[in-house]
């Protein structure tokens, strides 16, 4: 531990062991681990605790195949994120907290995930889904059960978080060098 991170009980090494966890295992940590983890880095089992409820990325209990969270917060909402949630609760019979009988999905409402100009949004596993309707939310649900994984990012056609409407700014190439500059310096 103290080659990795410099100095024992260093709470990052908790990351990295979840990291590993979720990228390799794909599992959730259990809450028994957290004191076995906290005995390691010797620290408080309360600071594992803070760490791992802190980030929703941290799974505390089992999640299905395809984990949909979806954002609530202002910017989404103020964008309809209720009818997506909506959307997603009648396509999969299941409410925020629940999975699907077959474990195919799991359903979390979460803080912001940062794509607020993208609202709303939801993010599936690693990948976010901007921009949704609640049509857009069916056909990806219906996408993720034929075993497919429909392209992330913006639905309505924009690419990544440029204006609606279209660039408005950087339309052409920059300035060349002393660009602004004042000819006296």
């Amino acid at each position: 531990i103290e080659s990795l991170f410099g100095k024992p009980g260093c709470i990052y090494i908790y990351i990295y062991i979840y990291t590993y966890i979720h990228t390799y295992i794909h599992t959730y940590i259990h809450f028994h681990l957290f004191s076995q983890v906290a005995e390691v880095l010797e620290v408080p089992p309360m600071r594992i605790y803070e760490v791992a409820t802190f980030y929703t990325m941290f799974l505390r209990q089992p999640v299905g195949k395809y984990h949909i969270q979806i954002c609530t917060t202002t910017p989404c909402m103020l964008c309809d994120s209720d009818s997506i949630l909506e959307a997603i609760q009648n396509k999969l019979g299941i409410k925020v907290g629940g999975m699907t009988a077959d474990k195919m999905f799991s359903l979390i409402e979460v803080e912001c995930l940062g794509a607020c100009v993208n609202a709303p949004m939801v993010q599936i596993n690693d990948n976010y889904y901007e921009d949704l309707t609640p049509k857009d939310i069916d056909q990806i649900i219906d996408e993720l059960k034929a075993g497919k994984v429909p392209p992330p990012g913006p639905r309505n056609g924009r690419f990544s978080c440029e204006p609606a409407g279209g660039l408005t700014s950087l339309c052409e190439p920059p300035p060349g060098p002393g660009f602004g500059v004042r000819a006296d310096l």
